[in-house]
């Protein structure tokens, strides 16, 4: 389980990209008056979906637990019923509070997998 770990702590920053793009993406929309991209909103909604199912199975309830948090979030979001400002920054801090649980995550696996 060691190497799965490893494997699922590498992926993290891919996913985190994933997120944060898509979040982005909406606020620079959202800021310029536009309606949200459905790529940006799908993105985003995608990735801490996908995040909240996996992280448990690996040991990481807590990063599960924050993106099951964001998922909730963000599913009714759309390109009719954009963020506002308070609900971008709610996104803000849960992935700023995913990004904090997945350095401990990373930290867990660097620990536990041995040196090839």
């Amino acid at each position: 389980m060691p190497r799965m770990r490893r494997m699922f702590a590498d992926g993290l920053t891919a996913r985190q990209d994933k997120m944060m793009r898509g979040l982005e993406g909406v606020a620079a929309s959202v800021a310029a008056g536009q309606p949200p991209e459905a790529a940006d909103l799908e993105e985003l909604f995608l990735a801490s979906h996908s995040l909240k199912g996996t992280a448990p199975g690996f040991g990481a309830e807590d990063l599960g637990w924050v993106a099951d948090r964001l998922c909730r979030l963000v599913k009714p979001w759309s390109p009719e019923t954009p963020p506002d400002s308070a609900q971008l920054e709610q996104a803000r801090a849960f992935l700023d509070e995913i990004a904090r649980e997945a350095g401990a995550v990373v930290e867990r696996a660097d620990q536990e997998t041995p040196p090839e």
